[in-house]
Order: structure tokens, then C-alpha cells, then sequence
């Protein structure tokens, strides 16, 4: 699969921050309705490749919340993946959405009193914060941006089969990145001492345009990046990002896009095990 040059970042950004807010949907089930977890764990969501769909966990071995990317639209399945209800966030607020959920869960016997969509944490402004429905996006742009996140999953489940102790490839809803995290060296008592992370992004301060990352973590010392290797797509961020990021616009002049998406993930791996 390859990242596709026809529609503009621009575009994919604007659909992209849309996204992020439809997806809280299913942070704010697994915040109220799965029990806590310390890494926040409970709000994240996996992706699922063959129909495009973000999950959350499953509540009381009952049901799933997703958000099927093409179509926009929310989605309650049986713990085995079976669609029970589904409902189009095109041209709905969020108000109506969370209504909708809050029925569909409880015809599933979960209690929902207590499911709101208010976070401990913030996320970019969106015109769905102020009652705005939620706008229709061209099909091709969200076919892209499934695209974006079928890629994203592959290139973290390869880091994930070859490291033993790497966490399972997962999109976080305060960032809404999809990354996987990978400790590797540790202390007496079991805990991390240096690590690296390697994932997908969307358009930040860091980067204004969706990007791959590997970042590096070190507990006692700084990472020395002037020790860095020679990227030949993609840079090396320390002080905004900690680690080497490749822009979708590098990755569009690329002649082979799965290989040289892979030498910069490798490159910038082999550097974080020897900082």
C-alpha cells in the first residue's frame, strides 16, 4: 500500500482534526465505562485494517464502540465483531451522538448514566465543540486517511513482532497518534530505564502535516543525537520531538515508499538501542 499524492494535506489535515473529534466518542466510553487503567490505556483504540474501523475495548463482554472512517459513522458491535447498530455523525452534533450511544449500549444492558463526553485532557478547538454538526468530507479524502491508518498499523506491527517487550500498536485520543512503545533496557526491580516509541502522527507543532516518528526516552542521561546517523528522508527533531520525524511530504518524493519508510524506521530504531 502506498500513500496517495492526489488529494491535498491541507484537506487531509481539516479531515483529520474532524476525526480526532469523532473519535473521542470512543475515549469517552472506555474513560466511563472500562475500568481505569495507570497508562490511560482504557481509552485508546486499535485499528482494524479489513474494514476500516477504530475500536475501543470491550465494555462488560457485551459490546464495542468504533468509528468506521469511510462512512463517518459510530458503531456498537458484539464482543465478536457483529454490528448491532450504527449511526452516520454526518451532519449530527456531538450532543446527538452521544445520545444515540448512550441507546445503543443500554439496549446491550450497559448502564451509560454516567457517559459524557468531557476529558481530562484537551484537544484542538473544532466547530463541534460549539453545537456545529459535524460536517460531510469527501469520500476520497476518507478513504486516504483509512488509508494513512492501515500503513500506520503495518509499519508498528512489524516494530511489535520483533520486540518481546513492546505494548500492542494503539491510536491514543489526546494526540490521536498510532504508535507502539518499546522498553528495552530496565533496572533491578523491573522498571524501564531507556526506550522508543515509534508511530504515526497527525499535523502538530512539531510537524504540520501527518509524519512518521521514532522517538527516544532515557531516564538518568540526555540522548546524544550529534551521534545521530544521516537520514536520507526525514530529519532529526531533538528538541521538538525527541527523535527523527519523515513528513508525509518526504514520503511522497519517495520512489519506493514501503522500503524507504522502513530504512528511516530501521536507521532510527538501530540509533535509539545504541544512545
Amino acid at each position: 500500500m502506498k500513500f496517495s499524492p492526489d488529494i491535498q494535506i491541507s484537506k487531509l489535515n481539516e479531515a483529520q482534526l474532524l476525526l480526532h473529534h469523532a473519535v473521542q466518542f470512543i475515549a469517552a466510553s472506555g474513560k466511563y465505562l472500562l475500568p481505569e487503567q495507570e497508562d490511560d490505556s482504557h481509552t485508546n483504540m486499535s485499528w482494524d485494517p479489513a474494514n476500516n474501523i477504530f475500536y475501543g475495548g470491550s465494555i462488560n463482554s457485551r459490546a464495542r464502540v468504533g468509528l468506521h472512517i469511510p462512512l463517518l459513522s459510530l458503531k456498537v458491535t458484539g464482543p465478536t465483531g457483529i454490528e448491532l447498530a450504527s449511526f452516520s455523525l454526518s451532519g449530527k452534533t456531538k450532543q446527538e451522538g452521544l445520545l444515540w450511544l448512550r441507546q445503543a449500549l443500554q439496549l446491550k444492558q450497559i448502564d451509560t448514566s454516567a457517559l459524557e463526553l468531557k476529558m481530562h485532557y484537551e484537544i484542538p478547538e473544532h466547530p463541534t465543540d460549539d453545537a456545529k454538526p459535524f460536517s460531510e468530507i469527501d469520500a476520497a479524502v476518507l478513504n486516504e486517511l483509512a488509508n494513512h491508518r492501515t500503513i500506520a498499523d503495518q509499519v508498528c506491527n512489524e516494530v511489535f513482532t520483533k520486540h518481546a517487550k513492546a505494548s500492542p500498536a494503539r491510536t491514543w485520543p489526546h494526540h490521536f497518534d498510532h504508535g507502539v512503545y518499546v522498553p528495552f533496557k530496565f533496572d533491578d526491580n523491573g522498571d524501564a530505564i531507556q526506550s522508543f516509541s515509534v508511530g504515526y502522527a497527525v499535523a502538530d507543532s512539531v510537524i504540520e502535516e501527518p509524519y512518521f516518528y521514532v522517538t527516544q526516552w532515557k531516564k538518568e542521561e540526555e540522548v546524544e543525537y550529534s551521534k545521530a546517523p544521516e537520514l536520507e528522508y526525514g530529519e532529526w527533531l531533538p528538541e521538538t520531538l525527541k527523535g527523527a520525524g519523515l513528513s508525509l511530504s518526504d514520503i511522497l518524493k519517495m520512489d519506493d515508499q514501503e522500503n524507504q519508510i522502513q530504512e528511516f524506521i530501521t536507521k532510527a530504531v538501530a540509533f535509539s538501542k545504541d544512545a
